[in-house]
């Protein structure tokens, strides 16, 4: 059922999103593996989150982070994998924003900046030779938004120091 790339993008992020976590200052509430309850009841999930299994998990991440913002047709592994993250943590659509406004700055279009991957947001992507900037670009909204979370409600600057872990730039694309 699961690509192999998806495979091994699922198993990189497994390495940030820990285990069970229910931090009373984290907006996202209870979570496991990084679902939150809210995700996992939304599919149908009725047990405790702490036993959330990793295989249900990958079940959502897959239906809701991989194919619903169709990651899974972008050909560079490294920004799939990175707008997989990135939905993750900030949602698939602000991802694919990002993507998009990226795009835009970098190749000077006029791509809709509406957090779906269509025709034109893969046209522009597939013609983008520079792929390490995107990358970096890509980063950089990430950074904005948490920094814009801090400052909108310091509560969240706790989680500043994890949220920057998961900002990587990475390499040979």
């Amino acid at each position: 059922m699961y690509s192999k790339r998806f495979k091994k993008i699922f198993n990189n992020l497994l390495k940030i999103e820990k285990r069970y976590s229910n931090n009373k200052y984290d907006s996202g509430g209870e979570t496991m593996w990084g679902i939150t309850k809210r995700v996992a009841r939304r599919h149908n999930y009725l047990g405790e989150m702490k036993n959330l299994s990793i295989e249900i998990a990958k079940e959502i991440y897959y239906k809701d982070y991989w194919l619903q913002p169709r990651l899974d047709t972008i050909k560079s592994r490294k920004i799939a994998e990175e707008l997989f993250e990135q939905g993750v943590n900030m949602g698939p659509a602000v991802a694919v924003k990002n993507l998009q406004r990226a795009l835009n700055l970098l190749l000077k279009r006029d791509i809709n900046v509406d957090g779906m991957i269509g025709p034109n947001t893969l046209k522009a992507l597939y013609g983008c030779e520079y792929k390490e900037d995107l990358l970096r670009l890509l980063n950089g909204y990430q950074i904005k938004k948490y920094i814009e979370i801090c400052e909108n409600n310091p509560s969240q600057e706790n989680f500043i120091r994890g949220w920057l872990k998961r900002v990587e730039i990475r390499r040979k694309i």
